[in-house]
């Protein structure tokens, strides 16, 4: 049997080479994308250029091909330059696949390990919040709750923000909170309760948006009445409004270009 012919060196060096270039334009490809993600708005060809570290010239030929794969679009002959549609779609794409649960971990641990206090995370079940993630609290007074454990609405802090935030579930019980109560709750960014479920427990809770602004979640701190600060104003308070705000964020809540 004839033996296949080996690949000759320089065939093998020219491949190689080839993949080389083939990656490193890929690099300054996305060199420029990134350049018009951090612009924040459509950018000229030069300040695009000066941000990519690249000669406006070799920076126009990248941005060609981009153009022709939908991520970067222009604004008419020689316009200014932005993203295109297609890297919109992709960014997109990569937001509906976050894991709220994943998401708001960092956050969450944050807020614990700064007030001492535990937190936990509920979504919504359909017919009532359901708590799906949590970190105990190390201070005392701070208390443990069960994961999987449905949340009244008209009676939690976290049942409330939801019928706040979430009009499915604020149809549920419209009868049974007073509408200046659902305003409250809107204009303060939080719920409170104290003793409403259980005596000798109180709660603070806020909401968590996702891209499209729409109720993901919220994230709760629960203890004994009297350890728990539940002023609105107050400290604990704050830093749960500042966990809400950072793990929105990295659901890409306020990312979204008009």
């Amino acid at each position: 049997m004839a033996k296949r012919p080996q690949p000759q060196k320089d065939d093998m060096a020219a491949d190689t080479a080839l993949e080389q270039r083939s990656i490193q334009s890929v690099v300054i490809g996305f060199r420029l994308v990134a350049a018009l993600e951090g612009a924040g708005g459509p950018t000229t060809l030069k300040e695009l250029a000066a941000a990519a570290g690249l000669p406006p010239s070799r920076a126009h030929a990248y941005l060609a091909s981009l153009r022709l794969v939908g991520l970067v679009t222009q604004d008419g002959e020689g316009g200014r330059y932005d993203l295109g549609p297609r890297a919109l779609s992709l960014g997109m794409a990569a937001l509906r696949r976050l894991d709220v649960r994943e998401v708001a971990q960092a956050a969450m641990r944050q807020f614990r390990d700064s007030t001492g206090e535990s937190v936990h995370l509920s979504v919504w079940s359909g017919q009532t919040p359901v708590i799906i993630s949590r970190l105990d609290g190390h201070r005392g007074g701070s208390l443990a709750i069960r994961l999987g454990v449905a949340l009244p609405l008209a009676r939690t802090a976290s049942g409330r923000i939801f019928a706040t935030f979430l009009p499915e579930a604020g149809r549920l019980v419209a009868q049974q909170i007073p509408a200046e109560q659902i305003e409250a709750v809107r204009q303060a960014g939080l719920a409170v309760s104290d003793g409403m479920l259980n005596a000798g427990f109180a709660a603070i809770s806020v909401p968590v948006f996702d891209e499209a602004g729409e109720l993901a979640a919220a994230i709760t701190t629960l203890g004994v009445a009297g350890h728990l600060d539940i002023a609105p104003d107050g400290a604990t308070a704050r830093a749960l409004r500042a966990t809400g705000e950072a793990a929105s964020r990295a659901l890409g809540h306020g990312l979204r270009r008009g």
